[in-house]
């Protein structure tokens, strides 16, 4: 079983701000279609929606992931600092998380 502390506390931070979010957690016995391919994974992911339906940026913890291993968070878009050099940036706590998105959006923006 996957730990997942770290994308709990991220969620807990989301709600307590009013972020608006989705939150999808499919274990291994789900088969998904992402970009027209069809597979098993055990997807837990959080998605913060721009005004639109499109992702402005997610969080996950998925086989594969960067640090799920170890519970840790993987992160994709707006809160990713152009100093990572990426698209992506693994191997975070909430904290970490946390810190970029108040980077981004400010602390009392939110």
């Amino acid at each position: 079983m996957r730990d997942l502390t770290e994308l709990n506390k991220l969620e807990e931070y989301l709600k307590a701000r009013g972020m608006r979010y989705e939150r999808f957690d499919n274990n291994d016995e789900t088969v998904g279609a992402r970009d027209g391919i069809i597979y098993k994974f055990d997807l837990h992911q959080i998605i913060v929606p721009d005004s639109g339906s499109e992702a402005k940026w997610d969080a996950i913890c998925q086989r594969g992931s960067y640090g799920a291993e170890e519970g840790l968070l993987e992160i994709y878009g707006v809160i990713v600092p152009e100093s990572a050099g990426d698209s992506v940036e693994g191997f975070l706590t909430a904290q970490d998380v946390i810190e970029r998105i108040e980077q981004v959006y400010g602390k009392e923006e939110t």
